[in-house]
């Protein structure tokens, strides 16, 4: 049997606890490309999320593809380039309409 703090890890790391969740909590650097990932995959299952981006020292709550858009146009180019890199086809279908 697995660890369970190693099963949490691959969660997260997988972004499958974002596929899941009812809501949301991140604590965003400002910088990382999979936890601002992870806020799209929570508003596109209709989940809300609250981000506290700690570079910005601002609290976001996303809860539609408009308003995490918003966050995106905010977020810089660096993390933009990542953050579209990662995407399924799925995900930039979605935030495309």
């Amino acid at each position: 049997m697995r660890d369970p703090h190693e099963q949490f890890q691959d969660t997260l790391h997988t972004g499958n606890g974002a596929r899941r969740a009812d809501y949301g909590l991140m604590i965003w650097d400002g910088a990382s490309p999979g936890t601002f990932l992870n806020v799209l995959r929570l508003v596109l299952i209709a989940s809300p999320c609250v981000v506290y981006d700690t570079m910005r020292s601002r609290v976001t709550t996303a809860c539609s593809v408009a308003e995490w858009r918003a966050m995106f146009e905010r977020a810089g180019a660096d993390v933009a380039r990542e953050v579209i890199a990662r995407m399924t086809a799925e995900e930039r279908k979605a935030v495309a309409a």
